[in-house]
């Protein structure tokens, strides 16, 4: 029987007791979205050391860089936020370091999911539109659309909303739907990739209806789409709904990915 392939997952950090100790977690959705598309998920702890980093970067097949708190926004030159939308500055500095080491050291298969897409965004270079509510400007003709969670409340516990996806893009060979569709997606985001500076290398492929970009990936001349290497961020959460093709096949893809590496 082949080796299945390795897929490393970074992990979220969060208070887990009284003593305000902090624990580390991956939602096992990740994990069984990885595991039901034929890999075996190995999480990545955010040591102090990225020595250790590095070395599992040598067993591994792929990468999935998953959601959580918002990063630091002096990373790409943002504005101050509250404290209590950031997540721990210990994640934040290992997620960064990771994300630039799997990038350019290495040429392993990634996916960025909501806040892993703008990871991969950041790390190259890109920026954020910090608080969609607030700071996106809505394209004439089309209407504004509640991504936060936040903002919806409890009124639309199974809120969705259509992405269109570029055809020939990546991103719809990824989800494997025809040219043209529009794909139903979840939506737990305040923040988004700013059009105006997505990132070295990097091209919008997929966006709501609103304009907020919901996918990227390697530009049409880069180095990436030349050795045509699978790197895909995707702003909604496909691990939520893996029991539907379209989403599952993203995991499937980077799995693919993975063994023809």
């Amino acid at each position: 029987m082949p080796r299945r392939p390795i897929i490393g997952l970074n992990m979220s950090m969060d208070i887990i007791d009284k003593y305000e100790k902090y624990g580390l977690l991956v939602p096992v959705s990740y994990v069984d979205a990885v595991a039901g598309a034929g890999a075996t998920p190995l999480c990545l702890p955010p040591c102090e050391d990225f020595s250790a980093m590095y070395a599992l970067m040598s067993i591994i097949d792929g990468i999935v860089l998953i959601g959580g708190d918002d990063y630091w926004p002096e990373h790409f030159g943002g504005h101050p936020q509250p404290e209590d939308e950031l997540m721990p500055k210990r994640r934040d500095r290992f997620d960064l370091e990771l994300a630039k080491w799997a990038l350019h050291k290495t040429t392993l298969p990634i996916l960025g999911i909501c806040g892993g897409h703008q990871l991969i965004s950041i790390a190259q270079g890109g920026s954020l539109i910090q608080d969609i509510r607030t700071e996106w400007g809505v394209p004439a003709g089309t209407s504004y659309i509640p991504h936060s969670k936040k903002e919806r409340g409890d009124e639309e516990p199974n809120f969705r909303h259509p992405v269109r996806l570029e055809a020939g893009s990546l991103a719809a060979r990824a989800v494997n739907m025809s040219a043209g569709g529009l794909l139903s997606t979840n939506s737990s985001h305040h923040q988004a990739v700013d059009p105006q500076r997505v990132g070295r290398y990097l091209r919008a492929s997929a966006w709501s209806q609103d304009g907020v970009i919901e996918a990227i990936e390697p530009a049409e001349g880069s180095p990436w789409a030349l050795s045509r290497r699978f790197i895909l961020g995707v702003q909604w959460h496909p691990e939520q709904m893996q029991d539907e093709e379209p989403h599952q096949n993203i995991f499937r893809s980077l799995v693919e990915a993975a063994r023809k590496k």
